[in-house]
């Protein structure tokens, strides 16, 4: 196997492996089982849980969106035996420290995939102001000096002087 071919090869398996991540977190409601996501348990051979299953994984997982983390973890390690069945004419022809690290990378990639995906299907929905509220306590502009000057009003009515004029633009009194 020549080095392109080792990139071809090496970019279906990155493009797979987003593919999976993608579609198992946009699979709604948590724990659910829509179309797309049944292709992919289809095509890595892995079992769908019952509903009751699902609906106790994601208590126990406290997941917030996506697919049962179960299910997932099945099919990056089913993508990574694909993975490394693909690779397996380069590993004849590297010397054996060269072909542990191609599949310690495979083993790598997955579980990374695994630990970002599982942390995004965990993390906390903000409340409606969320964002709102942590943009406020950042404190912008701590460290600036307000600027320092003098309005001249007028003594009768209270009005803002609004030109070099001595008497008030709005009741006519002098300033």
């Amino acid at each position: 196997m020549s080095a392109e071919a080792f990139l071809e090869a090496w970019a279906v398996i990155t493009q797979d492996l987003a593919s999976l991540v993608d579609t198992a977190l946009d699979v709604e409601p948590p724990g659910g089982l829509d179309d797309a996501w049944g292709r992919w348990l289809d095509r890595c051979d892995v079992a769908a849980l019952s509903d009751d299953e699902r609906l106790a994984e994601v208590k126990r997982t406290g997941q917030t969106k996506g697919a049962p983390l179960s299910e997932v973890q099945a099919c990056l390690e089913a993508l990574q035996r694909a993975a490394a069945a693909r690779l397996a004419p380069l590993r004849a022809t590297l010397t054996p420290p060269q072909a542990a690290l191609v599949d310690a990378s495979l083993r790598q990639f997955a579980a990374t995939a695994y630990e970002q995906l599982r942390a995004r299907a965990t993390e906390k929905k903000k409340r409606m102001f969320g964002h709102a509220r942590a943009l406020a306590a950042q404190h912008r502009y701590d460290g600036h000096a307000a600027a320092q000057g003098y309005v001249l009003t007028c003594g009768a009515c209270g009005a803002l002087r609004l030109g070099d004029t001595l008497s008030c633009a709005f009741c006519g009194a002098e300033l």
